[in-house]
């Protein structure tokens, strides 16, 4: 994977993927809908997107979800999408090359939020810098994804952020 500047000095990025790293993320992407369209109330995972935006007060709390969520997972849903769009390619393409200009990247971090906080309820990482290895394969490959998902993430942000430019 390399993230670089837009050609031209362009605002936003470029990435570029090798092929198994575009289906992995085209994949995490369909993961990531299934859990905003599938998740029940009782999904940590659900509560670490839409935590609550008032805890003492049930009341309120219940009004927020009632009149934002839909737009929340609407718009979760639509930066995951477009993922999923920049990602498609064939098996044995190569090198994907996705140029995405500023507001398509925050789409994309958007995403890369999302799924690293699904990805660390899975497997159960509250503090990042204190996080025990995974004891089982599958918290392994879920730990590795939420790693790498990580890295892909604050390469975008050094590129992105004009601070020390």
């Amino acid at each position: 994977m390399i993230v670089a500047g837009r050609e031209g000095g362009a605002d936003g990025v470029r990435i570029v993927l090798e092929t198994e790293e575009a289906m992995l993320l085209s994949e995490l992407a369909d993961q990531v809908d299934s859990v905003l369209l599938l998740g029940g109330d009782d999904d940590p995972a659900l509560g670490r997107l839409f935590p609550s935006a008032y805890p003492e007060d049930r009341e309120a709390a219940h009004d927020f979800t009632r009149y934002t969520r839909d737009s929340l997972v609407d718009g979760k849903r639509q930066a995951a999408q477009s993922v999923r769009d920049a990602t498609a390619t064939e098996r044995d393409a190569g090198l994907v090359e996705i140029e995405l200009d500023q507001a398509q990247a925050w789409g994309w971090l958007t995403f890369l939020t999302d799924l690293r906080l699904i990805l660390a309820e899975r497997v159960g990482v509250t503090d990042p810098d204190e996080a025990e290895p995974a004891d089982d394969e599958r918290d392994d490959y879920l730990r590795a994804a939420y790693e790498w998902a990580g890295i892909v993430q604050g390469s975008m942000l050094e590129v992105l952020d004009p601070i020390g430019r």
